[in-house]
């Protein structure tokens, strides 16, 4: 099952991943008037709203980044086109 996961205080590294990231399938970053960011994962392991986390591209991609870490706001649950929140 594909997580969402919402990001506050985030901060894009370039510096390689270490062993307790967890694997970020894909980053969005929605630059509207509210601007949002969010990572979707595979991981079974989510951290709880207001936990620190970090996540490694799971694919080198050369985008000027390799990690994504940030503030959990909120997890939603993907499925198919449907996002619904986690409780």
């Amino acid at each position: 099952m594909t997580v969402r996961i919402y990001l506050t205080a985030v901060r894009f590294d370039p510096a390689p991943p270490e062993p307790a990231d967890l694997p970020a399938e894909r980053v969005f970053i929605h630059a509207s008037e509210v601007p949002e960011i969010w990572v979707e994962t595979e991981t079974a392991t989510v951290p709880e709203r207001g936990k620190a986390v970090a996540f490694a591209l799971v694919r080198p991609m050369s985008i000027g980044f390799n990690r994504v870490l940030g503030t959990v706001e909120r997890v939603a649950a993907k499925r198919g086109r449907a996002v619904e929140p986690i409780v």
